[in-house]
């Protein structure tokens, strides 16, 4: 069997102010290069948070998270940051989840252990500390 990793993500580019593919640069981490502006940005889990109560066994065909609770708290085009570790890719929900519930779309790129942490997917950039280059606006959006 061969490991398939996320190289692509869709998110809405804070420099860009645009959706663009994402490329995973940290081989299925949480460090991702905008394919516009090529800047290197850092996804992060916010509220709605939750934990999974099921494994993702059969990643292609496993359409659904479950959760004890707060599933409902995830709506419709949400992209949520799944399993925020060494394995973390982005999924979106399709429609609102019901109470333990929260439907994908087109399924997970890879496995996951039961109790995996997830939440909405937050794009900040990396490089954003004291004496590090910050990401500059786009030239004549007014920043």
């Amino acid at each position: 069997m061969v490991a398939t990793i996320p190289v692509n993500s869709l998110a809405l580019c804070p420099r860009c102010k645009a959706l663009r593919s994402f490329i995973d640069v940290s081989a299925g981490g949480v460090l991702y290069r905008c394919s516009g502006c090529e800047w290197q940005f850092t996804f992060t889990a916010v509220a709605p948070t939750g934990t999974a109560t099921a494994a993702v066994v059969t990643p292609a065909t496993t359409l659904a998270i479950t959760v004890a609770s707060g599933g409902a708290s995830f709506t419709a085009g949400m992209r949520l940051l799944y399993d925020v570790g060494a394995l973390a890719e982005v999924v979106v929900v399709t429609t609102t989840g019901t109470a333990t519930n929260i439907p994908v779309a087109g399924g997970f790129a890879r496995a996951h252990a039961n109790s995996v942490t997830f939440g909405q997917l937050a794009v900040n950039p990396s490089f954003s500390a004291a004496g590090e280059q910050l990401v500059p606006g786009n030239p004549g959006w007014g920043f």
